[in-house]
């Protein structure tokens, strides 16, 4: 099997945070996806679960062109895939020549995709909502990306330099510029309606979101960036999202699919 596939292609789905980090290292590493965004009828259908037993995204398939493929359904997972298979091009886990390092952008991703993302998923909410209320909900994911984004800031004190690891780009700003937007859509951090949310109380976090987002691989990955919005939804980010520089509602293309007449290329809102 050769090391790296001659296909790629990514299940995604609007608002996920586990694709966009997928996006993101893509795009940084000058990897071509195969964009194929989901509907919410997908996850259970047997072609998909076959695939992702889960029934959940994303979901990432490498094809090699001699029949042979590999599936994976765990997005740190990919993120490996990815930094191995692609190695030469910019690395985003530190050298093992630096083992502390190496260790600390681990630590951070994970934190991100296995504490604080599960927590204010979209099922884990949807849950809530059916038990709680709509207002129950909301608050339950602001807690819980409140309290990761605090033990993030914690964390990269003393290893912060540009970004989260000294001024090398790593998995750990892959995982936490998603993480912060998602904050956004909870109306967290920069909505002038939470004045409890102090920005100074996550100086780093910030100021490594803002200079990731000057790239042009954070710009074109992130969800705004995928999907035409409706008004009520592209309203909604440009109140809380401005701040940091965000494209205006008028400014967005639409998700770049693959022709097919499977009915996973869908966008459902």
């Amino acid at each position: 099997m050769a090391l790296q596939p001659s296909r790629l292609t990514l299940y995604n789905r609007l608002y996920s945070i586990c694709s966009a980090r997928v996006r993101i290292a893509a795009h940084l590493k000058n990897i071509p996806l195969v964009i194929r965004e989901c509907s919410g009828d997908l996850f259970k259908d047997q072609s998909y679960l076959s695939m992702n037993p889960s029934g959940t995204v994303p979901t990432l398939v490498a094809d090699y062109g001699n029949g042979e493929s590999i599936t994976m359904t765990q997005s740190l997972s990919m993120l490996d895939f990815l930094e191995e298979s692609y190695s030469g091009v910019m690395r985003l886990i530190p050298p093992v020549t630096d083992m502390a390092a190496r260790s600390k952008a681990r630590d951070l991703a994970a934190l991100i995709a296995c504490d604080v993302q599960p927590l204010q998923s979209n099922r884990a909410t949807q849950e809530f909502l059916r038990l709680q209320g709509r207002e129950k909900k909301v608050q339950m994911a602001q807690r819980h990306i409140i309290n990761g984004i605090r033990v993030y800031e914690t964390m990269i004190n003393g290893s912060a330099g540009r970004y989260s690891i000294g001024d090398e780009l790593s998995i750990a700003d892959v995982c936490l510029v998603p993480m912060v937007q998602a904050a956004y859509r909870f109306g967290l951090m920069f909505d002038k309606t939470a004045p409890s949310q102090d920005d100074a109380a996550y100086p780093n976090v910030l100021r490594i979101v803002k200079e990731c987002e000057s790239m042009p691989a954070f710009r074109e990955s992130r969800v705004m960036k995928q999907v035409v919005f409706p008004p009520f939804v592209a309203n909604s980010f440009t109140r809380i999202g401005a701040r940091v520089g965000h494209d205006s509602v008028t400014d967005r293309p639409k998700v770049r699919q693959e022709n097919s007449d499977e009915k996973f290329d869908k966008v459902s809102l």
